[in-house]
């Protein structure tokens, strides 16, 4: 009872600092300016079968008022409605 539950309290000890690091939750605001996608493909193998999975992520690159970049991930909506010099996150909701 006692390993068990040090374990439980050493797993959530570590995944805690990283449960923040998502750049979804970023509270940016400022001007698009730039767009970027990236496709990315994985190839999972289990015994002899392959399976291949691809999906596709969406940028903006933000000015904030103060002069910084930073990179925001979007979803596709939200990268359709945004054009480059467009407010963020105004243009997210159309």
């Amino acid at each position: 009872m006692k390993r068990t539950l040090a374990v439980l309290l050493t797993v959530a000890a570590l995944t805690a600092p990283l449960a923040g690091c998502s750049s979804k939750s970023k509270n940016v605001t400022g001007t698009v300016v730039s767009k970027d996608t990236d496709h990315e493909c994985k190839t999972k193998k289990k015994g002899t079968k392959r399976t291949r999975s691809c999906h596709t992520e969406y940028e903006l690159t933000i000015r904030t008022k103060g002069g910084d970049e930073e990179e925001v991930d979007v979803s596709y909506s939200a990268y359709s409605n945004c054009a480059e010099g467009a407010v963020y996150p105004k243009c997210t909701s159309r």
